[in-house]
């Protein structure tokens, strides 16, 4: 069976606890356990995105510069995406700007970009269907360890649920890293040469 929707993810979290009954609904609850999910659902949701990072989260976005500027320490301020949960980095990947903070709702720098500030960023993903496999069976164990409590009233299956969850953690970012390796870093001695005091004679041993 193929989970496709919040109500489908909430029950398999809850049948990480037990034999419970089915949840319908947590956008309009009605049972006890829906009232629990739906208190914590879109909160855990948000906070397992910023930790693992999952790569169907990772976006790029060009944002606009703001007409308010920083009151000091940088010369510019750009808006903060209502979908970002967390900041990545500025421009390429491989042409990495540390120039740049995050506060408040807006990223500060010292540069000015005329299109727009290329941001990477992690995104507030809610559709269901756009999360994959592997994070949907993690996130289904980080979900039941923020109910666990409340529904089981159990501290021995929390223990449990808490001591499993980081190598559910660990399995996923493994996915995760499968799919983007690490950038490797290439340094050519000839290209050194013409734009670094590259020395022309080398002792050769």
């Amino acid at each position: 069976m193929a989970i496709n929707s919040k109500s489908e993810l909430c029950n398999l979290s809850l049948s990480r606890l037990g034999n419970y009954n089915s949840i319908s609904d947590i956008d309009t609850p009605v049972t006890q356990h829906e009232q629990v999910f739906a208190l914590w659902y879109d909160v855990a949701r948000q906070a397992f995105l910023k930790m693992t990072m999952p790569n169907f989260s990772l976006a790029r976005k060009s944002v606009a510069l703001l007409d308010v500027e920083p009151a000091f320490g940088y010369a510019y301020a750009y808006e903060y995406p209502v979908d970002c949960l967390r900041v990545l980095g500025v421009g390429d990947t491989d042409n990495k700007i540390n120039n740049y903070s995050v506060e408040g709702n807006a990223i500060q720098t010292d540069i000015l970009y005329e299109d727009g500030l290329p941001l990477r960023y992690v995104a507030d993903i809610e559709d269901v269907t756009k999360m994959s496999p592997e994070f949907k069976l993690a996130f289904s164990w980080y979900l039941a360890s923020c109910v666990a409590l409340e529904i089981t009233q159990d501290m021995g299956k929390v223990s449990l649920i808490e001591q499993i969850l980081p190598s559910k953690i660990m399995a996923l970012s493994g996915m995760n890293a499968q799919e983007n390796m690490p950038i490797r870093i290439s340094r050519s001695l000839f290209k050194q040469s013409r734009y670094a005091d590259y020395p022309t004679n080398v002792d050769k041993k």
